[in-house]
């Protein structure tokens, strides 16, 4: 699996966008260099934010995102090796995840109608992150 030397220690943002056949969904951004996460919610405007990560969280983040498999999934979508990793579903939605590195090196996915096995991991991270749902309504 090849990520040119980069590992999850590396990571200075991601942002995880999940939607629907029409575009509407969600999109949280995790800025690991400035300590902040931007929610924002296409079927609740109003439901947008902003905030500080706290360092507790931070570190918890730090510590469980490479238990998700985030990044070496990302990969194999990206090879067409998607099938050994993930599953296909008859859910129309959408996932793209984008990974900017601290070398400037973005590494992007994305699928329709296609999970990673793991993608609960990295849902239920984000939701722990957030204290918000992250699924389509």
């Amino acid at each position: 699996m090849d990520l040119n030397g980069m590992s999850y220690d590396d990571i200075r943002q991601f942002e995880v966008v999940l939607s629907s056949a029409s575009g509407e969904g969600l999109k949280v951004r995790f800025d690991l260099s400035k300590n902040l996460i931007t929610w924002n919610d296409g079927y609740m405007w109003n439901n947008n934010f902003m905030r500080g990560i706290s360092s507790e969280k931070l570190e918890y983040l730090k510590t469980e995102l490479p238990k998700t498999g985030m990044l070496e999934w990302i990969v194999k979508y990206n090879s067409g090796n998607e099938d050994s990793i993930g599953h296909p579903t008859a859910n129309p939605s959408i996932w793209q995840i984008r990974v900017l590195f601290e070398n400037g090196e973005t590494l992007t996915s994305t699928s329709c109608q296609h999970f990673p096995n793991d993608w609960n991991a990295l849902k239920e991270l984000i939701e722990k992150m957030t204290e918000c749902s992250f699924r389509l309504r």
